[in-house]
């Protein structure tokens, strides 16, 4: 496989993934926006933190912000730029994607282009952000069931899975900050906010009931091994794949990365994940895996000679 072939389809996964999950943070920002009392937090500022757009510049004003995250094309990490990034990068790879595979990609973006979204998302958000997130889910569906499990499906696993890795220690790590010492009823409605974020709501109450608190929902969505959204479960199944496509001297050092990073989740010390503590360890792994990003580059994309992708993690 070409090495720009490979780092496009690794960039399909990553892309489709930040949609999604850009349509799912954006869904509970809506209602947390309408549910949030006196002394909450800014749900529009910590969606921009959340997306590593708060250093952009854009107004913290509800309509703004959503425009920006979804239709703002100047925006390198808007749901449309990246949706037509990934557009783009599949008809590069044709040969490596199924026709059912680069027909739902295609669709979602020719779908995304003749939408007025700045009026959607004024007029119906919660319907925008579903159909988002239905879009997604079938890119990566038909994925899943018509790839061939040769090189080119696992690069666009392993972006996925990195992507998702890397969005659930983020949120991990700007709600524990926030949410810290927060007990109670307004803990309580927090915590399910975290979960919803990930779609990981009704597979936490199946393990743990209502008891929602920090103590809980952190390791669950940290070292779960049943939740696909957990960091653990992707890391896993991402090292998988690196340990498939590693030939020789190749790949090793993205391999002890990803080797290095999930074993500090699976392995963390108790006191790892209590107080102050757990704050820093939860930093540690949002950086393991945004330079796990890196490494990847160096050891198979690095010689490719054209421009950055949309947007860079971190």
């Amino acid at each position: 496989m070409l090495a720009r072939h490979a780092e496009d389809l690794f960039w399909i996964g990553r892309y489709m993934e930040r949609a999604e999950d850009t349509a799912r943070l954006l869904n509970v920002t809506y209602h947390t926006s309408l549910e949030a009392g006196a002394g909450a937090g800014d749900p529009w500022a910590e969606l921009l933190s959340l997306l590593y757009l708060d250093e952009e510049g854009e107004g913290i004003d509800r309509d703004r912000v959503a425009r920006f995250v979804v239709a703002d094309r100047t925006n390198p990490g808007s749901v449309a730029s990246i949706v037509g990034h990934a557009r783009e990068n599949a008809r590069g790879v044709r040969e490596w994607l199924t026709t059912e595979l680069w027909e739902e990609i295609n669709a979602f973006h020719l779908e995304l282009a003749a939408m007025d979204l700045g009026r959607a998302l004024e007029t119906r958000p919660y319907a925008l952000c579903e159909l988002i997130r239905r879009r997604c889910q079938t890119v990566i569906g038909v994925a899943t069931v018509a790839m061939p499990r040769s090189e080119g499906y696992q690069f666009l696993a392993l972006g996925q899975l990195l992507e998702r890795a890397g969005i659930t220690a983020r949120l991990l790590s700007v709600w524990h900050r926030r949410l810290v010492g927060m007990e109670g009823s307004a803990g309580f409605l927090e915590w399910t906010k975290v979960l919803r974020s990930v779609g990981a709501y009704e597979a936490y109450l199946r393990e743990h009931h209502a008891m929602f608190d920090g103590s809980r929902v952190i390791p669950f969505l940290l070292r779960s091994r049943e939740l696909p959204r957990s960091v653990l479960y992707c890391l896993e199944v991402a090292e998988r794949q690196l340990v498939s496509l590693s030939r020789g001297p190749y790949g090793r050092a993205s391999l002890r990365g990803m080797g290095r990073v999930r074993s500090a989740v699976e392995f963390a010390e108790p006191r790892q994940l209590e107080g102050a503590a757990l704050r820093d360890f939860l930093e540690e792994v949002e950086t393991g895996i945004q330079e796990l990003g890196g490494l990847i580059e160096e050891d198979y994309f690095r010689h490719v000679d054209f421009g950055l992708h949309a947007y860079e993690a971190g």
